[in-house]
């Protein structure tokens, strides 16, 4: 059997946080941990070294593109999908432009969630 992969959960919601936490386990994937913010949400990522990282964009100290932007600074091969309410096309091609792999539009639909995590690790 081949190890679960990873994810750092980062959303200032913390019931969000437990919601999806239910999902990733049931999709097959470990919740390695979780960050309520963006500083915490880089913090987490360097002593983690998770597989994947899901990222809120609206976020206290340090939103979600400063936090894809010092993620990615660290580890430019970091597997970080966007994970936010905001759903102007404007929003998505700004993250993917600045590097998130992909994004999904909250509320979370499970399935969509597995699928756009599958493909951002292949």
């Amino acid at each position: 059997m081949t190890a679960r992969p990873t994810v750092l959960l980062c959303d200032d919601s913390r019931a969000l946080r437990m919601l999806a936490a239910g999902q990733l386990e049931e999709a097959g994937f470990q919740v390695a941990g979780e960050a309520g913010n963006g500083h915490d949400a880089v913090s987490q990522y360097q002593a983690l070294k998770p597989d994947l990282v899901l990222l809120d964009l609206v976020m206290p100290e340090c939103d979600g593109r400063q936090a894809l932007a010092k993620i990615l600074e660290l580890d430019p091969q970091a597997k970080v999908v966007i994970l936010s309410s905001l759903g102007a096309q404007s929003d998505i091609e700004e993250c993917l432009r600045l590097g998130a792999r992909s994004y999904l539009q909250k509320p979370i639909d499970p399935d969509a969630m597995e699928r756009v995590l599958r493909d951002a690790l292949a």
